[in-house]
């Protein structure tokens, strides 16, 4: 084994066990408190102040997003409700949601499904970050294209929640147009009798409870998976499993629509391939545009 890939290892081992203490302890995992993980590890490595000139503004850029986020509902928009019900019955013929809650979720008592679940949601935001750092080391190029697809991904999504406000399910529910349809994750945490440490950073944004579309907590571990594919195909195997679990945590947990999902998934490969492909797309382009020339002549 190499002396850089024993490095690597106790870098990720540290990371690793940082995580693990901050769940253990009730720490939340936000961006800003990884950046600080993150800033630690880097200056072992002996790379400090290329992590600062290659991570801040990628870091100001996220953040900006989060803050804004939070004032999308702040226009006035229609919320969407009663059509994403629609969408949702008129492809399944009933609500996911609905029939997931009815078939496994007990009030009252938590069941290792609940546990498994509550993890891979948390999970949802910090792991893309890990991901982005895992790359910065690896492979700087791949790390360029990776956060600059994920900045893409959500400031395309911020635009969404501002033209297009939509409950999810928990809200559509409490609204009355949902009738039984729990908002799960908060009972969950309530029996684990735990309550969540903020950054400070975070206790001043403001939620936005409609925004549900796209689903980003769907598209963060889709983009994952795509962008840590494309440098080792082994990825596929780890990070669709893990997807697939995040979708499932979401649609039972109230949270999404299964359509919230599909579009989701569908901004993280248009993201996804306007960053990797960009090349081949502007070929295709070329292509047409030579085909309707020609056409014409």
């Amino acid at each position: 084994m190499t002396k850089d890939r024993i490095t690597l290892y106790l870098v990720f081992s540290y990371l690793f066990a940082v995580i693990v203490l901050m769940v253990v302890k009730h720490v939340t995992i936000t961006p800003d408190r990884l950046f600080i993980f993150f800033l630690i590890a880097a200056l072992a490595l002996g790379k400090g102040k290329i992590f600062l000139r290659d991570w801040l503004p990628f870091l100001i850029l996220l953040l900006s997003y989060e803050f804004l986020r939070g004032f999308a509902d702040s226009f006035g928009s229609h919320v969407n409700i009663t059509n994403i019900i629609a969408w949702e019955k008129s492809i399944f013929g009933f609500v996911p949601t609905v029939m997931l809650q009815e078939s496994f979720y007990q009030p009252g008592h938590l069941n290792w499904y609940d546990i498994v679940a509550v993890t891979v949601y948390f999970l949802h935001f910090p792991l893309p970050l890990i991901g982005a750092f895992y790359l910065w080391i690896k492979d700087k190029k791949q790390y360029w294209k990776f956060v600059i697809s994920l900045l893409i991904l959500s400031f395309s999504a911020f635009l969404t929640f501002l033209i297009f406000p939509a409950a999810p399910p928990w809200l559509a529910s409490k609204e009355g147009y949902l009738p039984g349809v729990q908002k799960i994750i908060e009972n969950i945490l309530s029996s684990l009798g735990t309550s969540w440490n903020l950054s400070y950073l975070y206790t001043n944004l403001n939620p936005n409870p409609v925004a549900a579309i796209p689903s980003l907590h769907a598209a963060y571990p889709w983009l994952l998976l795509l962008s840590l594919s494309f440098f080792n195909r082994k990825w596929i195997f780890i990070l669709l499993p893990y997807s697939v679990l995040v979708w499932l945590s979401l649609v039972y947990f109230g949270e999404h629509y299964v359509v919230d999902l599909i579009i989701g998934v569908t901004y993280a490969t248009a993201s996804f391939l306007l960053v990797y492909r960009l090349r081949e797309i502007k070929r295709l382009f070329g292509f047409f545009k030579r085909g309707s020339f020609t056409s014409r002549n």
